[in-house]
Parts: structure tokens; C-alpha cells; sequence
């Protein structure tokens, strides 16, 4: 069953002979874009008014001819001019124009051809950083669930060549949605019983109660005790709508998970999301871990962090440990759970204390 016809559906980049429309943002964009195409040994159809160019072509010539129209487009230029690609020899019709996007996603889409695949052939993998209680860093309190791609010669992808990906190539609410899906069918079958942390990107969710019905189903067809899912949002501090947001963390409470914010610190903007979002967990941003023990106003910032959060009932996360002196630092000043190289890094497995 498709909830979400956006997140559940991997769009064809294009057909193998079709037709690129394009909408220029103003007129002199409009002539650079002909004077390239020119240039390409190539000729293009204009209406009157120059508002929309279409020219056709055949695959594989396709990434080659676009790259030739934006050679001396500025940036600006590249995103501001919409642009459709057509089946050959046809017109957009008025269900064509939700399809409309930038000419640079379209640019990023055929580059990108590999991530539409590697989602469609389920190429996805997980691997588990443990989270431990601070007072007890032999038995995992959680595992953080963190996604890799596989590539078609087995090579693995990581997360910001994936994301990096699908930003550019409009296609990170399908990334977003599997990573989630891949990422708990994955924790199920190792065999992590406990708490799990499962990342996702807000930006990626138009309709809390359509987008994460998939991810809902996932874990209840592995029998997880959903109060054992810990929803991470991640690059907290990017979000654009608080009011989304909350909307998003509100359904999943309402459906029995708990929920965090990364990177709190990073910003006075993620302080200022706390009484809004009310999260169960806060992770304290990496940065100001980093020789926490050996900077006073790192550690004033994060014995402040950790004062607050206990005053609101927030448990907290200090991530990114990578020093026995940080871990020392970090449990003197009574945070909650820790995480870090130093006591455990991503594995295909769940993590086991060395005897």
C-alpha cells in the first residue's frame, strides 16, 4: 500500500528519447541558455515572449547537453530556471506541473541516477553505534541506528555522499523514508531488543500522518516495543517551520515513540526549540565536546546544557566522545548517556563488551 505517493515513489529520470522544457527566470537568462544551445551545435523552440525554450534530445546525451545549457549560467540562474522533461514530441498538460522542478535538479537527478537505483534494488545498509548510560559503559543503553549504500560493485556509500545525493537530485523523501525502514528491519534482524535511535530529516516529511505510516508499519511487523524507538531529528538546527516540526514529533508521540533533537548547542536557535518541541532526549552538539575538558567556555556552555535539561526532565546525550578526559569531564557534571569512538564505533553488529 502507498501512503505517500512523494515518499513511495522513485521517479524516472527521464525517457530515452523525450523532450526538455525550460523557463528561464528573465529574458537574459533566457539568451545565454539559447546562445549555449547554439553553441552545442543544437537549435531550440521559444514562444514569443522567450518565457519558455524546449529542444529535444536522445539519451545517453542528455547530461552532456544540459551541462553544455548551464555552462555560463550563474548558480542563481540554474535553480531559478524551471525546466520539465516531456516524453518526445508532447506538451505538458495541467497534471504536468506539479513535475516541474529546476533545471539544476534535473542536472543533479541524471547525475544521481545511481542512488534512484540503489534505492529501487534495496541497496541500503545499517551499521549500530551504541549509546551507554554514563555510569555504566559496558552494557549499551541504545544502539543509534546509522545508514550506508552499497554500490553495484559492493564499495560502500556513506551517508553524506547519499544525502548529498538526494538533496540535489530532489529525491530525499524516498532516501529519508527507506533509510528509516532499512534501518529498523535492519536492528530487528541482528537482533538489538533495546532501545533504538532512528535518524530522519524533517525536510523530508510533508504529512506527518501519511509520511511515517510506512516507518510505523516497519516496526510494528518486527514486534519492536515502540517505546524502545527513539525518532533523532537531525539537523535541528536547518529546520525552517517549528510548527512542522512539532507536528511531526507530535505524531509520533501520539503513536508511542520518543523523540530527540540533535546538535542542541549548536545555535541559540536549537535553546530557543526546547519549550516549543519539549523533547524527550536532547544530544549536546559534538563540537562542544571536543576538549570540553580543556575549554572553560565549552564547559560552561555544556554544564548549563545538562543543569537545563534536568530542570525540564530532558535526558541528555554527549556525543562524539573521543577521550578518556572528555568521558571524565562529561560524567562529573552528571550527564545522562554517552556516546563517542572512544567507548564504541558503527558496526554491522550490536555491540559486545571485550572480555
Amino acid at each position: 500500500m502507498t501512503f505517500c505517493e512523494k515518499c513511495d515513489r522513485i521517479p524516472d529520470v527521464a525517457p530515452n528519447e523525450g523532450r526538455l522544457y525550460m523557463w528561464p527566470p528573465v529574458a537574459h537568462t533566457a539568451g545565454k541558455i539559447l546562445s549555449n544551445i547554439k553553441g552545442a551545435g543544437r537549435t531550440a523552440e521559444k514562444s514569443t515572449s522567450f518565457a519558455t525554450l524546449h529542444l529535444d534530445y536522445v539519451r545517453p546525451g542528455l547530461r552532456p547537453l544540459i551541462d553544455e545549457i548551464c555552462k555560463n549560467l550563474l548558480p542563481e540562474e540554474i535553480e531559478d530556471t524551471r525546466a520539465l522533461i516531456m516524453p518526445a514530441n508532447t506538451e505538458p498538460a495541467i497534471d504536468d506541473i506539479a513535475r516541474i522542478t529546476s533545471l539544476g535538479a534535473i542536472r543533479a537527478r541524471i547525475g544521481a541516477e545511481w542512488l534512484g537505483e540503489m534505492l529501487t534494488e534495496n541497496r541500503l545498509t545499517s551499521v549500530f553505534q551504541p549509546i551507554f548510560a554514563a555510569g555504566n559503559i559496558t552494557v549499551p543503553y541504545a544502539h543509534e541506528c546509522l545508514i550506508r549504500g552499497n554500490d553495484k560493485t559492493g564499495n560502500v556509500v556513506t551517508p553524506d555522499i547519499l544525502f548529498g545525493a538526494a538533496k540535489s537530485a530532489d529525491l530525499l523523501f524516498q532516501l529519508d523514508r527507506a533509510a528509516r525502514a532499512t534501518n529498523v528491519r535492519n536492528a530487528h534482524k541482528v537482533g538489538i531488543s533495546g532501545n533504538l535511535f532512528i535518524n530522519f530529516t524533517p525536510s523530508s516529511i510533508y504529512d506527518p500522518d501519511s509520511c511515517l505510516r510506512t516507518t510505523i508499519d516497519v516496526v510494528t511487523e518486527c514486534g519492536l516495543d515502540r517505546n524502545n524507538i527513539v525518532f533523532e531529528v537531525i539537523e535541528t538546527e536547518k529546520v525552517r517551520s517549528i510548527e512542522h516540526l512539532g507536528a511531526i514529533l507530535q505524531s509520533y508521540r501520539d503513536s508511542g515513540f520518543r523523540v530527540a533533537l540533535d546538535d542542541v548547542g549548536s545555535g541559540y536557535s536549537t535553546l530557543n526549540l526546547l519549550p516549543q518541541l519539549q523533547p524527550d532526549i536532547i544530544k549536546i552538539d559534538r563540537d562542544l565536546i571536543d576538549h570540553v575538558d580543556q575549554d572553560k567556555y565549552k564547559q560552561a556552555i555544556v554544564s548549563k546544557l545538562i543543569d537545563l535539561a534536568k530542570q525540564l526532565d530532558i535526558d541528555v546525550v554527549a556525543e562524539g566522545i573521543e577521550r578518556q578526559s572528555e568521558l571524565d569531564f562529561l560524567t562529573d557534571h552528571g550527564v545522562d548517556y554517552v556516546q563517542g569512538y572512544l567507548l564504541g564505533r558503527p558496526a554491522a553488529l550490536p555491540f559486545v563488551a571485550s572480555a
